[in-house]
């Protein structure tokens, strides 16, 4: 199992994290850590009921794929990933050339992990993204990804895209793509996964989810569960794939070997520690070496 970190946020009221990803990318893989993965959020609603685990409101991120191109241009062997880059508030074009170019120049070290986002109506509008639509436009938004990264002749016509006949370079190192995670917890996640993406990247609170409905589930048995749901559907879709990336993120203070355990023992692929509060790369740099001694 590949052991990583998750970049930290900042929740209304803490200062905003600008702590430079590359330095974080950069310690990280001197102390040992094989990934580094981060979230994203673009703006802050002020008057909007928010759902699901940013109770406190909407948190503030780095942009996701610019801090990925430092923290890849400033190692050689550290895998990067965002964890997740909401879909719906970008436009698959865009994303698609900003991933196959990070994912050349680091020689195959990129991930895309995707979202919907869901706790805030307002943010995913400000974007000029659909709220009720979100599922649609992110399936979507995948097929025209795929179809620019691997097609020398590529054109679409969808609900949400159409163009002609276009070509895109730089291709990503990894082929046939660069792999897709989704992040989620529903049935319909996990078949979204079997039908057309190469890995989960759920997120706990120790062995809670972090869902916005209620259950008694643990996180290592959603995992299991979930793995067992991905592999049938994507059987079910005609897809001969024999394994799916699964990697989990883990909330802050969650470091401790006693974790890292269990979900090793229920097939994960990749598991990340968050970074707490930091402010510095001073912090940062005593936040990695506690982490890594509490799990490497």
């Amino acid at each position: 199992m590949k052991i990583g970190v998750s970049r930290p946020f900042a929740d209304p009221g803490v200062p905003i994290n600008d702590v430079d990803m590359g330095e974080i990318g950069r310690i990280a893989e001197q102390i040992g850590f094989d990934w580094l993965t981060t979230g994203h959020h673009t703006v802050r609603p002020l008057r909007e009921e928010i759902k699901g685990p940013h109770t406190h409101g909407v948190p503030f991120y780095q942009d996701p794929l610019i801090g990925a191109a430092r923290a890849t241009a400033l190692t050689t062997r550290l895998e990067v990933s965002t964890g997740v880059l909401i879909m719906p508030m970008k436009h698959p074009v865009d994303v698609a050339k900003q991933v196959a170019c990070l994912d050349a120049y680091s020689n195959g070290r990129f991930m895309l992990g995707l979202g919907t986002g869901g706790a805030s109506r307002i943010e995913i509008e400000a974007s000029g993204g659909s709220f009720e639509r979100r599922w649609d436009y992110t399936m979507e938004s995948i097929a025209v990804m795929k179809g620019l990264w691997t097609q020398d002749a590529f054109a679409f016509d969808g609900d949400f895209f159409q163009f002609p006949e276009v070509q895109m370079y730089p291709r990503p190192a990894r082929k046939p793509h660069t792999p897709i995670l989704l992040g989620g917890y529903s049935d319909g996640v996990l078949k979204r996964v079997g039908q057309h993406c190469q890995g989960w990247l759920p997120a706990y609170a120790g062995t809670r989810l972090l869902s916005l409905t209620e259950t008694d589930m643990t996180g290592p048995e959603h995992v299991k569960q979930g793995r067992a749901k991905i592999m049938a559907y994507a059987q079910e879709a005609g897809r001969d794939i024999a394994h799916f990336e699964i990697g989990v993120i883990l909330a802050p203070g969650d470091d401790n070997r006693e974790l890292r355990s269990m979900y090793e023992d229920a097939g994960v692929d990749r598991l990340a520690f968050s970074l707490p509060h930091i402010a510095s790369v001073e912090d940062a740099q005593a936040a990695l070496e506690t982490i890594a001694a509490n799990v490497l």
